[in-house]
């Protein structure tokens, strides 16, 4: 009976051992044909495999030969720049000690920069409002950038021509004095840009 009972189980752990061996470990996943999946569905691997090195993009190799391309910012004020400024300086960043015109915007008030204009823009709205009604009062004679408007000031809005060709004008609106006209930003009553006549 010990014979028989050797016997059996060795051919219960020979057969389990087969079973095993037929069974994915821990770890691997069961591949399966691309036609047995369902449609619309990929199996992921539990381990991802890095692709060789020759499939990653390459970054462009830079011609060392030619200048580097610049952006606008650094196109435009790098031709402004003198050749006495400190290394790297642009038009933008020129001390005031060297660049007049820095030196000048340094002495505006921030909110003169809300609305920047050109001298071209600047003729422009003073063209438009010579037909404009002039608005009279004691304080406003005074009145300069970052300054405020009393309550009671009426400004107008600019016409449709000026807010066409400068669409920024939009938000804005002006008090025409006896020789300059105030651009006001009507949302905070403060004066953010002054234009001679």
């Amino acid at each position: 009976m010990s014979r028989v009972a050797f016997c059996s189980v060795t051919a219960l752990a020979l057969v389990t051992s087969v079973a095993l061996a037929q069974q994915p470990s821990m770890g691997q996943e069961k591949q399966q044909a691309p036609q047995d999946q369902p449609q619309g569905q990929t199996s992921a691997p539990d381990q991802t495999i890095p692709p060789p090195p020759q499939a990653q993009p390459q970054a462009p190799i830079a011609d060392q030969s030619k200048p580097a391309a610049v952006g606008p910012a650094q196109a435009n004020t790098a031709s402004n720049v003198s050749g006495n400024g400190p290394p790297g300086a642009t038009g933008q960043t020129m001390p005031s000690k060297i660049s007049a015109e820095n030196a000048k915007l340094d002495k505006l008030p921030t909110t003169a920069l809300q609305f920047p204009l050109t001298d071209e823009q600047k003729k422009l709205i003073a063209k438009s409002v010579v037909s404009a009604p002039k608005t009279t009062g004691a304080n406003l004679a005074n009145l300069h950038v970052a300054d405020f408007l009393p309550t009671t000031t009426p400004a107008q809005d600019f016409s449709l021509e000026v807010m066409r060709e400068i669409p920024a004008a939009k938000q804005y609106k002006f008090v025409k004095l006896d020789k300059r006209l105030l651009v006001v930003d009507p949302s905070i009553g403060a004066v953010v840009g002054e234009i001679a006549e």
